[in-house]
């Protein structure tokens, strides 16, 4: 009987509510994969693939996506390589503010300057700034996407650093597909997966891409009001500013304690009242007072000074470096016909390699400052522990290595220093990495054949030159190095 009425039970459940209040309904099976020859990957594709599955996606796309992908080895080494050479800022910026990316930027707004007045009224961002980022983007669309997203993606993913991250990624661009927003030739990247002329990632593109033109199409591949749009929706939801400064260039008052540019931020009144002026001595205005800043000098004491503002931090949000955005910042002043920086660039003291940096902070270590663990890259508690060391020193507490600084820890620690190592000729493949740096540099390096030429040659010169490097015209590891670190 108590049987009877449990069936009696389920089969009323069943009428009342359907069919699925009583047996959830199963989940597609997940696509079948070929080998791709590498067991591991393939392990990891087939059991994100089933997670995919059962997190909605659908394995029809995801089998379009992932079929006939093979981990790519130049992904992995593109994103792990720890280059030897670290580019001094002043490089770094001289290399991006270039007369041919400040006229492209001039050309594009002579051509949609229409749209992008729209844009900046409606966003509140400048336009300046939007094409700053644009230009270091893609070259204003022209940059080679060379990479398949999916294949990027998953290459990232396996490798499992942040496998999380890029596995978020990849289940982005599977719902762009599943959503008819971006088709296959849409879908070329850059190596981390970045796709169209604003380098959006997956999930960046489906919360923050913009259809200008209400066209039923986000196209941030070919359509440049939907571009402008989107690099400005991204800035505006990120906190920007509307008539509010990125920075300003200043100079410090005699016996100004550099300890002082820690990252603290000051209202522009307290930086007054510390002896901080404008670059050019105008007054600061009353807006100007309230706003707040934090000194930063990204050479050390004798280089520029500036004070940054609340913009400046937003646009570290689009790619997180100081030196990104000075540069967008600086290519806006340029756009409009306005100088760059006052203060010249302390060339002469030279910069730290990876690896001397990576001495430095193993140094500093040893001898009771706190620079964290060594990695060869320069971050906030190395620049603490250098500020220290100065400070113990009673040298100008700026933070910033220098070559100098680097002999003095060694002399206290009594390290003997061997001489570096002579350039080595390079390879045919060398020759082809650097063919296509400079290439991508602005030197007419010709096709990166591996082969030297006279055009590859006088190019090789040419950046000699720009970079203050003797000019032999040979393809050397030193050159390598010098055009990696030019190129980012």
């Amino acid at each position: 009987m108590r049987r009877t009425l449990l069936i009696l039970a389920a089969a009323a459940l069943a009428i009342a509510c359907g069919p699925s209040a009583v047996v959830a309904q199963a989940p597609p099976p997940p696509p079948s994969f070929a080998s791709s020859g590498d067991a591991s990957f393939d392990a990891w594709r087939d059991d994100f693939a089933r997670r995919a599955v059962m997190a909605g996606r659908d394995p029809a796309v995801l089998g379009r996506l992932l079929s006939g992908v093979v981990p790519d080895g130049r992904i992995v080494e593109l994103d792990q390589r720890q280059p030897e050479f670290v580019s001094p800022v002043w490089d770094y910026v001289t290399n991006r503010v270039t007369e041919n990316r400040i006229a492209g930027g001039r050309a594009l707004r002579e051509e949609i300057g229409a749209t992008l007045g729209q844009v900046e009224a409606r966003y509140g961002v400048p336009e300046g700034i939007i094409l700053g980022v644009w230009g270091l983007e893609s070259n204003y669309g022209a940059a080679a996407l060379n990479y398949d997203a999916a294949a990027a993606l998953a290459t990232l993913a396996h490798e499992g650093r942040r496998r999380a991250q890029f596995e978020g990624y990849l289940l982005a661009l599977t719902e762009m597909v599943e959503r008819d927003l971006a088709d296959q030739p849409q879908l070329r990247s850059s190596w981390a997966g970045a796709l169209g002329q604003p380098q959006f990632m997956p999930d960046v593109y489906l919360t923050t891409a913009v259809d200008w033109d209400n066209d039923g199409h986000r196209d941030i591949w070919t359509n440049r009001g939907d571009v402008a749009a989107s690099i400005a929706n991204y800035l505006a939801d990120r906190g920007w500013r509307r008539g509010e400064p990125v920075f300003d260039e200043v100079r410090l008052p005699e016996g100004f304690s550099y300890a002082l540019a820690d990252g603290t931020q000051r209202s522009v009144a307290d930086w007054d009242t510390r002896g901080v002026r404008r670059i050019d001595g105008s007054a600061w205005s009353s807006d100007d007072r309230n706003l707040q800043a934090q000194l930063f000098l990204p050479a050390g004491a004798q280089g520029p000074a500036l004070l940054l503002h609340h913009n400046f931090g937003v646009i570290r949000r689009y790619n997180n470096s100081d030196r990104y955005a000075l540069v967008v910042a600086l290519l806006a002043r340029a756009f409009e016909g306005r100088a760059g920086l006052v203060s010249s660039w302390p060339r002469q003291l030279g910069s730290l390699t990876r690896d001397q940096t990576l001495e430095l902070q193993t140094l500093l270590n040893s001898q009771g400052y706190d620079a964290g663990t060594p990695d060869g890259l320069f971050g906030s508690a190395t620049r603490r522990a250098v500020r220290a060391f100065q400070a113990d020193r009673g040298l100008p507490a700026d933070g910033f290595p220098t070559a100098a600084l680097l002999d003095q820890l060694r002399q206290r620690a009594g390290v003997a220093v061997e001489p570096p190592a002579p350039p080595r000729a390079l390879d045919r493949a060398g020759i082809r990495e650097l063919q296509r740096l400079l290439n991508r540099l602005g030197y007419s390096a010709g096709r990166a054949d591996g082969r030297i030429g006279a055009r590859t040659r006088n190019a090789i010169r040419v950046f000699e030159r720009a970079q203050g490097m003797e000019p032999n015209g040979r393809a050397t590891t030193n050159v390598l190095d010098a055009a990696r670190a030019a190129a980012g």
